[in-house]
C-alpha cells in the first residue's frame, strides 16, 4: 500500500494528511450492529446513540469551506442537497460552482455524515479500523455546502461571512466551519445572524500550537450568538493534546452589555488526528489519514446532528452546544481550563439524562423521580391496573435540558400477596362458632382467638417482629330469631353474621362465610356488628356495620408505611322473605367508605399514584336461600356496585375518576350428614368483586415531533382488571369419634386478584383430637 506524506498550507487552511491511494468500492452504512472507526468510538459512539437520533436523519449540516463532491462513494444518492448548495464566495469567481476543487470539503463533510463505510481494514495513525466500519459521526443526515475558498484553500472574511449568512438562510441546523477563525466584525455579524435563526457554529480553533487568536477577545457578540459558538481542539488517538493544535487560551467572548465568556468555556476536544476520508486529488475512490482541527470540527458538528435528531427541544430552546460541553469528559487541569477547555467530546454522557429527571403531575407541577418509591398495593376488584401498569412503563421523563426519557414507573405499583397465590388454603372446614343453648330458648354463639403473625409482605427491617392480633365474637339469637352480633378481628366473617341476622339460618350463614364477595369483604378485620328481626311472620329486617382492624392490629411489621393499612368500614341493611316453606329471596344495601384506598387498592395519599383521599361506594345485592331438605340448602348472592366519581388529588397523576361499576356472584351449597353423623360438605363457586366498568384520567406528557417540546395532558385509562377471579372450594369436615375429626379442602383459584394467569390449586387435611 503506497503512502505519500504531505503537508499542505494554504491561506484559511492547515491540514496535514496522508494519501492512501486504494480503488475501492465504498458500502452504505445500513448493516444492522456496525462497527465503528476507532476516532468515533474515542468520543462515546455506538449503534444505541445512533438509533436512539437515527442516525441523524432530518437534521441539515452545511460547510462552509472549499465545497463538496456530492457524488462521492462515501455519501448516499440524494444525500447532498444541491438546490441548497452554492458558490458563497464574493472575492472570486467559482469556475466550478459549489463543487469542491481542493478535497478539504468534502473531506469534512465525509467526517460528520459519510453515509458510506470504510471499504478497507488498516492499522495507521493509532488506529485500529476494522473493513466495513462507519466513519461518519450522523450518517442519514444532509449535507449543503457553501464554497467560500477556492482550490488553493485561500479566501476573505467577506467570502466566509457570506457563506455563514447563505448556510442559515438555507435552514443549516449545524454550520461547520474548519477554517481559521476570525474576529472581526463581518463575521461577528454573520454569527449573531445565523445564531438568530437558530444555526449552531462549530469553528476550527486552528493549527499553529498557539492561543485563539492570540489571546484577544471577540466583541460584539450577542448571547444567543455565544449560546451557539463552538470551537474545536485536537486531540491524538490517547486523548493528549495534538502537537499543532491552538488552544482556547484567556481570551473571551464579550457581549453587548461587556460580560464575558471565556474561549475555554466554549471550546471543546475530540479526535483530529489520521481521520480517514476521501482524498479526491488522488483519485475519486481514494481515501487519505486527514489531521488538523479541520477534522476535529466535524466531528463536534456531528454529534450536534445527532443530539438535535434526538432531541428537538434542543435546537428549540438553543441549548444542543451547552448540553455537549457540559458532558465533556475532562482532560487536563481540574474543570475548564486554557488548554483542553471543557475537555473531550462524550457522547455517552451527553445522551445520558442531565441533572435529576422529574415527571408531571397532573396539576402541571415536577416531582423528581429519586424521590418516587413504591406507592400502592393493588390486587382484588381493580386487579393488577394492568392499563396502568402499561402507561407507566413507558413514561415520560424530561431531564435539566427538557429531553424526554421514557422511565418505567410500574414497579411503583406492587401487587398484594394472595391466599390463592402464596398461602394455603386454610385446613379447617369453617363449622361456625361455637354454641350455648340458652334457657329461654335462645342461643348464644362464641369465639375467641389469639395469633401472631408477619407481615404479608415479609419484614421490611431488620428486627422487625410479629405482629399479636385478639379477635373475639359473640352472637346471641333468642327463641324470637333476633339475632346480635358485634366482635373484633377476624376469628369469624362479617358476612356471616349478617346472613345469619337477614335469615336466622345456621346454614345460610355459613354458606354465605364461603362467598364474602360483595363490598363488605373489603371492610373486614375490626369492628363488627349486626342484628336482624322479625317485621313479619315471613319478612326480616337485618343491619350491619363492619370496618377494617386499627392499625396496630393490622397485619404488619414494624416499619411498615401507615398508608399499606387502609382504613375502611361498611354499613348494610337488607329484607329477607319467605315466599315458600324451601325457598327465602333477600335483598341488600351495602355501603364502603374508605380511606387511602379504592375497591380494596391501597395508595399512599401522599404520593405520585393517588386515586383520592376518600371514596365512597354504594351496593345492591340479591340473595336467594333454598332448602332442598332439611340437610342440603344451596345459598347464591350477586351484587352490583357503583362508586361515585372523584377528583384526583393535586399531588397525583391521576387527574380525575369517572364513576366505577363493580360486580360479585356467588353459589354454595352446604350439606350435612351426607356419609357420616354430624359430617359436613360444602361446594363453592365464586366471582369476587372485579370492577366491569370505569376509567381514570391519567397526566401524559407527549412531544411534538417537530419542535420537541413538552406538553402534559390527560388521557383517559381503564380501570378494567384483564383478568376475572373465579374460585372453586371443595371441603369436607367429619367426626372420627368423641375426640378426633378430619378436615378436607381442595380448591383451585384461576385469575387470583382479577390478574390474568394467576392460577392456583391448593390440598388441605386436619387431623384433630380433643383431649
Amino acid at each position: 500500500m503506497p503512502i505519500k506524506n504531505t503537508l499542505r498550507k494554504a491561506a484559511g487552511l492547515a491540514t496535514h494528511f496522508t494519501v492512501l491511494t486504494l480503488a475501492v468500492q465504498v458500502q452504505a452504512a445500513t448493516t444492522p450492529s456496525p462497527t465503528y472507526a476507532p476516532w468515533l468510538t474515542q468520543i462515546g459512539l455506538t449503534n444505541t446513540i445512533e438509533s436512539a437520533a437515527n442516525w441523524g436523519k432530518g437534521q441539515l449540516l452545511i460547510t462552509v469551506d472549499t465545497g463538496i463532491v456530492t457524488n462521492n462513494a462515501v455519501f448516499a444518492a440524494g444525500q447532498v442537497a444541491n438546490s441548497l448548495s452554492s458558490c458563497a464566495a464574493v472575492t472570486f469567481k467559482c469556475t466550478s460552482g459549489y463543487t469542491d476543487d481542493n478535497g478539504h470539503g468534502t473531506a469534512v463533510a465525509s467526517i460528520a455524515a459519510a453515509n458510506g463505510t470504510l471499504p478497507f481494514a488498516i492499522n495507521y495513525g493509532g488506529y485500529k479500523t476494522a473493513a466495513g466500519s462507519v466513519i461518519g459521526v450522523a450518517p442519514n443526515a444532509n449535507i449543503a455546502a457553501e464554497k467560500v475558498l477556492n482550490a488553493a484553500g485561500s479566501g476573505y472574511d467577506t467570502d466566509v461571512a457570506n457563506g455563514i449568512t447563505k448556510a442559515a438562510n438555507a435552514g443549516a441546523a449545524v454550520i461547520n466551519l474548519s477554517l481559521t477563525y476570525m474576529n472581526d466584525p463581518a463575521i461577528v455579524s454573520a454569527i449573531n445572524y445565523a445564531a438568530s435563526k437558530g444555526a449552531f457554529i462549530v469553528w476550527a480553533g486552528g493549527n499553529s500550537a498557539a492561543a485563539l487568536v492570540a489571546n484577544a477577545n471577540t466583541t460584539g457578540l450577542t448571547d444567543t450568538a455565544i449560546a451557539h459558538l463552538i470551537f474545536a481542539g485536537s486531540v491524538s488517538s490517547g486523548n493528549g493534546l495534538s502537537s499543532f493544535s491552538n488552544t482556547p487560551g484567556s481570551g473571551s467572548l464579550v457581549n453587548a452589555a461587556g460580560a464575558r465568556s471565556s474561549y475555554a468555556s466554549r471550546w471543546i476536544m475530540a479526535p483530529g488526528e489520521n481521520i480517514l476520508a476521501p482524498d479526491i486529488t488522488s483519485g475519486a475512490k481514494s481515501f487519505a489519514a486527514w489531521s488538523g482541527t479541520s477534522m476535529s470540527t466535524p466531528i463536534i458538528s456531528g454529534s450536534l446532528l445527532l443530539l438535535e435528531s434526538a432531541w428537538p427541544i434542543l435546537k428549540t430552546n438553543g441549548t444542543t452546544a451547552n448540553l455537549l460541553l457540559n458532558t465533556a469528559s475532562d482532560l487536563g487541569s481540574k474543570g475548564v481550563d486554557n488548554s483542553y477547555g471543557t475537555g473531550l467530546v462524550n457522547l455517552g454522557t451527553a445522551f445520558q439524562p442531565y441533572g435529576t429527571l422529574t415527571i408531571t403531575e397532573a396539576n402541571g407541577k415536577s416531582v423528581a423521580m429519586p424521590s418516587l418509591t413504591g406507592a400502592m398495593i393493588t390486587g382484588g376488584a381493580l386487579g393488577s391496573l394492568s392499563s396502568v401498569q402499561s402507561k407507566l412503563a413507558n413514561y415520560t421523563a424530561l431531564d435539566g435540558y427538557q429531553r424526554n426519557y421514557s422511565v418505567n414507573l410500574a414497579g411503583l405499583i406492587l401487587t398484594k400477596p394472595t391466599a390463592a397465590t402464596v398461602n394455603p388454603l386454610p385446613t379447617n372446614t369453617n363449622t361456625g362458632p361455637n354454641k350455648m343453648s340458652l334457657a329461654d330458648g335462645g342461643e348464644l354463639s362464641y369465639q375467641f382467638a389469639s395469633t401472631s403473625v408477619a407481615s404479608a409482605f415479609g419484614p421490611t427491617a431488620p428486627g422487625d417482629a410479629q405482629v399479636t392480633k385478639s379477635a373475639g365474637y359473640i352472637l346471641l339469637t333468642d327463641r324470637n330469631e333476633t339475632t346480635v352480633a358485634f366482635g373484633y378481628g377476624d376469628v369469624m366473617p362479617s358476612h356471616y353474621s349478617y346472613t345469619k341476622a337477614l335469615y336466622a339460618s345456621d346454614a345460610a350463614a355459613l354458606a354465605a362465610s364461603t362467598l364474602s364477595t360483595n363490598l363488605t369483604s373489603l371492610a373486614q378485620g375490626g369492628m363488627q356488628l349486626a342484628y336482624g328481626t322479625r317485621l313479619g311472620e315471613n319478612t326480616r329486617l337485618a343491619l350491619s356495620y363492619s370496618g377494617t382492624a386499627a392499625p396496630q392490629d393490622q397485619v404488619t411489621s414494624g416499619s411498615t408505611p401507615a398508608w399499606m393499612t387502609p382504613s375502611a368500614s361498611s354499613l348494610g341493611a337488607g329484607l329477607s322473605l319467605r315466599l315458600t316453606e324451601s325457598l327465602q329471596m333477600g335483598v341488600s344495601w351495602r355501603t364502603l367508605d374508605e380511606k387511602n384506598s379504592l375497591m380494596g387498592t391501597a395508595y399512599d395519599t401522599a404520593s405520585l399514584l393517588n386515586l383520592g383521599r376518600d371514596n365512597h361506594s354504594n351496593e345492591i345485592g340479591i340473595s336467594a336461600l333454598i332448602s332442598l331438605d332439611r340437610n342440603n340448602t344451596i345459598y347464591l348472592e350477586a351484587s352490583q356496585a357503583t362508586t361515585q366519581s372523584a377528583n384526583g388529588a393535586s399531588n397525583s397523576v391521576f387527574a380525575g375518576m369517572s364513576r366505577l361499576r363493580a360486580q360479585s356472584w356467588g353459589i354454595s351449597l352446604a350439606s350435612q350428614n351426607v356419609f357420616n353423623q354430624n359430617d359436613q360438605f360444602t361446594a363453592t363457586l365464586k366471582q369476587p368483586l372485579r370492577v366491569t366498568a370505569g376509567s381514570v384520567n391519567m397526566a401524559m406528557t407527549h412531544i411534538d415531533p417537530v419542535t420537541g417540546v413538552p406538553s402534559t395532558g390527560l388521557q383517559s385509562v381503564s380501570l378494567v382488571p384483564t383478568g376475572r377471579e373465579m374460585d372453586y372450594q371443595l371441603s369436607y369436615d367429619t367426626p372420627l369419634s368423641k375426640t378426633q375429626k378430619i378436615s378436607l379442602q381442595a380448591g383451585y383459584v384461576q385469575d387470583a386478584q382479577n390478574m390474568a394467569g394467576n392460577n392456583a390449586a391448593t390440598i388441605g387435611m386436619n387431623w384433630s383430637v380433643t383431649f
